[in-house]
């Protein structure tokens, strides 16, 4: 509800100004260049500020700005929380020692892990190799392979099905502790392997 009130309060469009923000930004930068040169007092720098911080701030829609200042908060925030939240995910009395709750934990931990990257890999692979399509410009199979490894992270959807597939409520818990665990390994190793994968290509 927030959001909605956020999204209806924030202007479209942007400000009018007698000149284009470029050109304010444009002038700003060459005001501070004269004034390096003369070697101007910092009380003369308050003007181009404020020109420039004009410029800045008109140059996107107010709506832009806000979406691209919130929308870390809401990725890696709000929505994992209000996931959580609304997932139904309680582990209350989950015994790994009864029948059959261990081989479904591992079974979905194997799965979301290793299985779906190797999905995502080898079937970007076999379709590129048939000539059905081709890599992007810019992208590798390094960057191929990252995408496989974060597709592991398996939450509301790998629940959900969990929820239809199996109505033993010990097996159901460990289905929900097995995806719980697969997510927070793959993100462990998919961000890992991104990490390896930028500092190469830097």
């Amino acid at each position: 509800l927030a959001g909605v009130v956020l999204g209806l309060m924030t202007p479209v469009l942007s400000g009018r100004l007698k000149e284009p923000p470029l050109m304010l930004a444009s002038e700003a930068i060459n005001t501070f260049s004269q004034l390096n040169k003369q070697d101007a007092s910092p009380n003369h720098l308050a003007e181009p500020v404020k020109q420039l911080k004009r410029a800045q701030r008109e140059l996107m829609a107010p709506v832009t700005r806000v979406q691209m200042a919130l929308h870390p908060w809401v990725a890696y925030g709000v929505m994992p929380l209000f996931a959580l939240a609304n997932a139904g995910v309680t582990l209350d009395g989950v015994d790994l020692a009864m029948g059959g709750s261990q081989s479904v934990l591992l079974g979905i931990l194997l799965a979301l892990v290793i299985g779906k990257p190797f999905g995502v890999i080898a079937a970007s692979w076999l379709v590129v190799r048939l000539g059905w399509c081709v890599l992007p410009p810019g992208l590798s199979w390094g960057g191929i392979s990252l995408v496989g490894l974060l597709a592991g992270i398996g939450f509301t959807m790998s629940i959900f099905i969990a929820t239809l597939g199996l109505a033993d409520p010990n097996l159901l818990g460990a289905a929900k502790l097995g995806v719980l665990l697969a997510s927070l390994t793959a993100a462990i190793v998919g961000l890992s392997w991104g990490y390896l994968y930028k500092k190469r290509h830097k």
